[in-house]
């Protein structure tokens, strides 16, 4: 099932010519299964997909939308997160497949099929806040959660405590 659910997410590149092409996908929590590490309990939404072909290298503009089912940090409450962003790839046709950052990938000239479902994932995956807190508790001050120390230094008192006899006798010593 893990590769039917993905084989949706392939674009075959011989078909398509040079220029703009646009592709839609919808994101099922199947979709979201197949990857190891998966922090989305259940999610769903759609990707649309602008891709820019040319005989060196295509750029691929990615606008994707979904909601996804998380806990909540401080309540341990599952909640509904929806989120959106835009991302661009671009990916350069050359002699072997390698990444050379984050937004530019080459792959060999005669690739016929690209699958877009990893970089969907990953794009999907890096929009999840690392701090998931429940929107009912998001504008409440939490000011008893955080550390206070009640033991304020201050400059001024500690010249006025009293300097232990010995530290003052090293103090006059001049090298």
């Amino acid at each position: 099932m893990k590769s039917r659910v993905l084989n949706a997410f392939e674009i075959n590149l011989a078909r398509h010519d040079n220029g703009v092409h646009e592709f839609n996908f919808v994101l099922t929590p199947d979709f979201f299964e197949c990857f190891d590490n998966n922090f989305v309990e259940e999610g769903k939404g759609k990707v649309s997909l602008l891709l820019d072909k040319s005989d060196s290298m295509m750029i691929l503009k990615f606008d994707i939308a979904f909601s996804v089912l998380l806990t909540c940090d401080l309540s341990l409450e599952k909640y509904a997160e929806c989120l959106s962003l835009q991302k661009q790839n671009i990916i350069k046709f050359g002699a072997k497949n390698e990444e050379v950052s984050d937004e530019v990938s080459v792959i060999e000239i005669g690739t016929q099929v690209l699958n877009v479902a990893e970089l969907i994932y990953d794009f999907a995956s890096l929009e999840i806040p690392m701090k998931k807190v429940h929107p009912d508790l998001r504008n409440e001050d939490r000011s008893e959660l955080v550390y206070k120390d009640e033991n304020h230094f201050n400059e001024a008192d500690q010249k006025t405590k009293e300097i232990d006899p010995r530290w003052e006798i090293l103090k006059k010593i001049k090298l």
